[in-house]
């Protein structure tokens, strides 16, 4: 998943590579190239033709006679879904997100790797209704060691006294491609960011929080199962963050 600035796709060749990357780690091979792929969002970014886009991309293994066996399925389908992107609400950056720590917990690394980015986001929907029946905006999820991980859609960081820390891959979340290049600009401007394991109460105990992804850039979170998090308003310096990041890469 991605879109678009201005009528160009976001990151395309860095999405496409963990397209590729997740369909290794599930043992899924391609009946086309990127290049053939990249042809296909072009015609479709175009034919639509507005600047804000959002683009799904969904491959299939194919038809095939009913059964498990994934060489059933003879040649992908290729799904490209496309719609307009309306622009992120202000009251993110003025109020920002109210989450919880939910009880379901992150699919293991072991079972199926949420590194892999697939359509199987069944964890994810039990995570979300849970912060949905409490009027919540989002959900954290814990690994089976109490570690945190990721929100249902987004990665997840902390600032601690100037420190800024977001969990390891291997803690079993989805490696973001914003996370990859936040964790990049951070470290061309000297800030002290790491990727390390932490809990839930330090979660809560936090300075500030914030979340990460494609579509929403840098969201700072507030709230935290009903507990403000540091002054309960949006930190500076997750602000300070989103404004490097977006002049970095050339974003408004």
């Amino acid at each position: 998943m991605t879109q678009t600035f201005n009528g160009i796709p976001f990151l395309l060749p860095e999405h496409l590579e963990r397209l590729w990357a997740s369909a290794e780690k599930l043992h899924m091979s391609f009946s086309f190239t990127k290049e053939d792929l990249s042809a296909q969002i072009d015609s479709l970014i175009k034919a639509i033709a507005l600047p804000r886009i959002y683009l799904r991309i969904i491959i299939t293994r194919g038809e095939g006679d009913i059964g498990l066996d994934p060489s059933l399925a003879k040649k992908n389908n290729i799904i490209l879904i496309a719609k307009e992107l309306p622009e992120n609400p202000e009251w993110w950056l003025t109020k920002g997100l109210s989450v919880i720590v939910a009880d379901t917990i992150r699919t293991s690394v072991k079972s199926v790797d949420p590194g892999a980015k697939s359509g199987n986001y069944l964890n994810n929907v039990m995570a979300y209704e849970e912060a949905m029946k409490i009027g919540a905006h989002d959900a954290i999820m814990l690994n089976h060691a109490g570690y945190v991980t990721e929100a249902t859609t987004s990665n997840v960081w902390i600032v601690q006294d100037g420190k800024v820390i977001t969990p390891p891959l291997k803690a079993g979340l989805l490696g973001g491609i914003t996370r990859a290049k936040l964790l990049e600009v951070a470290k061309k401007h000297n800030i002290p960011v790491f990727e390390e394991n932490f809990t839930a109460k330090e979660l809560r105990m936090a300075d500030e929080c914030f979340v990460t992804a494609t579509t929403k850039q840098i969201v700072p979170v507030t709230t935290i199962d009903g507990n403000a998090v540091g002054t309960g308003l949006p930190g500076e310096f997750t602000l300070k963050l989103l404004q490097l990041y977006k002049k970095e890469l050339g974003l408004r």
